[in-house]
């Protein structure tokens, strides 16, 4: 499912198809050195990560880490996004490129096209981004796009020190607004332009009754999801709840 496009980049959900590229990506040095080691080491283990931690994050926040693909010829060249990690207050943007692909522009092309996405498809409005204290090159991509060094700290999502990068939307704005906002984002997903954002509209109660049980996280059946809630686009009735990350849908029960 494709989630956004920047000028020469495509970026999109990552499927099982995808294992092999993930596996190289999660054992590159740097990766290792500056994120973390996942302990993937064979194409079946990188499905099951796929699965567990790319997949049902898209449907559990309506966003994660996305496939990053070359327009010009649909060359897969890394991996960008935003998750809510345990730990951290706010979402967090992230990104991970093979060496083979540095050197490119395309780290701060993705990260900047997720930066755009978070805030007028997600309507996030205070984000985060991490990075090991030496690692002067990703910290460069967020100061570009537009972030701000919060300095090195100790944060309960990282074992060590961790430097960390902020941006706050500095425009008050009141619950009116705020739930006007919500539901232009729902029907803009239900309708099909921001489709993948289409979980990110309810609450985690609402989830809950989704992925209990489900098996199948592809696609075809995220859009059969949307149509079952497509009648609910312009529904004055239904409620909005405050959550931590802000107002959310709450979808009756015998919808969800």
């Amino acid at each position: 499912m494709e989630v956004l496009r920047t000028a020469r980049l495509r970026l999109r959900w990552f499927g099982v198809q995808d294992a092999p590229f993930v596996r190289g990506l999660l054992n590159e040095p740097a990766w290792i050195a500056n994120i973390y080691d996942a302990q993937v080491r064979s194409d079946e283990q990188a499905a099951a990560w796929i699965r567990e931690r790319l997949e049902a994050r898209y449907w559990l926040l309506g966003y994660g880490f996305w496939a990053v693909e070359r327009l010009e010829d649909g060359e897969l060249v890394g991996l960008a996004g935003v998750i809510k990690r345990e730990g951290l207050d706010h979402p967090d943007i992230g990104y991970g490129f093979p060496e083979r692909f540095w050197g490119h522009g395309y780290a701060r092309e993705a990260a900047s096209g997720t930066f755009d996405y978070c805030r007028q498809v997600l309507g996030l409005r205070d984000l985060l981004g991490t990075t090991s204290p030496e690692n002067h090159a990703s910290g460069r991509v967020l100061l570009a796009i537009g972030m701000n060094d919060d300095g090195i700290q100790q944060t309960d999502a990282h074992e060590g020190p961790s430097r960390v990068y902020s941006w706050h939307d500095p425009a008050p704005r009141s619950d009116a607004e705020d739930l006007a906002a919500l539901r232009l984002r729902w029907r803009a997903a239900l309708e099909g332009p921001a489709r993948p954002a289409l979980t990110a509209c309810v609450t985690p109660q609402t989830l809950e009754r989704v992925m209990a049980s489900r098996t199948d996280l592809s696609p075809e059946a995220f859009d059969h999801l949307a149509r079952r809630w497509r009648p609910l686009g312009d529904d004055p009735t239904l409620r909005a709840v405050r959550t931590p990350l802000g107002w959310r849908l709450e979808i009756p029960a015998n919808r969800g």
